[in-house]
């Protein structure tokens, strides 16, 4: 367990894993969740690849800044901290709904690094009424009613045992008003122009029942790719990485081998 600085006041708690001789995969999970969340990855990853996940600024274990941040901001401190850590080259990034969506940006803007990207069960764009949505929904609820919804929407089949992993990840390190902020930092995002840059293989995969990012959402996003293929995972929800995640495992692991 370490922490870096990207700028002051800043502090992002990452986690580095698995085999020290192995392909390098950077894990960067969604909105309200943090690294803990990867769980149901590591054990099928670790043996062969060296794993580096961390905490976006505004979830986990990293600074909650009091003022607002953006997007822009979870993509600079992860290029920062893998500028630190001299992760540069042959990277394999697995995104999970706003990870995949730090993941594209990181892809485009710096090609060179990226070897090949898993983004899952996410979008190019965050609507105004997509915000509106879930910041009234946070006020509207305890942090605990919210954070047990979370799983309700997002997981099929629903998992009690997964559900309340889920809500522990959010209650034990944020407020109301980490959510609120986390949930503002996409406000605007609108990148699916800049994706027909990123010519790197990319592996998109949704779940069918996905009502956060639906189906719809990641065939726009396949369109805008020009060097990426799209995996609809049959009966799952937007947490694919734990409601199917031996699938999701195992589509990970035969897009980097092929």
């Amino acid at each position: 367990m370490e922490y870096y600085s990207p700028e002051k006041d800043i502090e992002i708690y990452y986690q580095i894993s698995g085999n020290e001789n192995g392909p390098k995969m950077v894990l960067i999970h969604g909105l309200f969740l943090n690294s803990d969340c990867w769980r149901y990855q590591l054990p099928a990853f670790e043996s062969k690849y060296h794993i580096l996940r961390f905490d976006l600024r505004g979830h986990g274990r990293s600074t909650k800044p009091e003022k607002q941040f953006k997007v822009r901001n979870y993509v600079d401190d992860m290029a920062s901290l893998l500028n630190h850590l001299n992760w540069t080259s042959e990277l394999y990034l697995v995104g999970h709904s706003l990870g995949g969506m730090v993941a594209l940006v990181y892809g485009f803007e710096n090609l060179s690094n990226v070897k090949k990207m898993v983004v899952a069960d996410s979008f190019c764009f965050v609507a105004e009424e997509a915000v509106a949505d879930v910041t009234g929904r946070i006020n509207d609820r305890t942090l605990e009613k919210f954070a047990s919804e979370i799983s309700v929407r997002g997981m099929i089949p629903y998992d009690n045992e997964k559900a309340e992993f889920v809500k522990k990840l959010v209650m034990d390190h944020m407020t109301k008003q980490d959510c609120l902020q986390a949930t503002e930092a996409s406000e605007g995002f609108n990148i699916c122009e800049n994706l027909k840059n990123l010519n790197i293989p990319v592996l998109l995969l949704v779940g069918e029942k996905d009502i956060t990012t639906p189906v719809w959402a990641s065939k726009m996003l396949n369109g805008w790719l020009p060097n990426s293929e799209l995996t609809i995972i049959p009966d799952a929800g937007h947490l694919t990485i734990l409601d199917h995640s031996d699938e999701f495992n195992n589509l990970v692991l035969s897009f980097w081998e092929k």
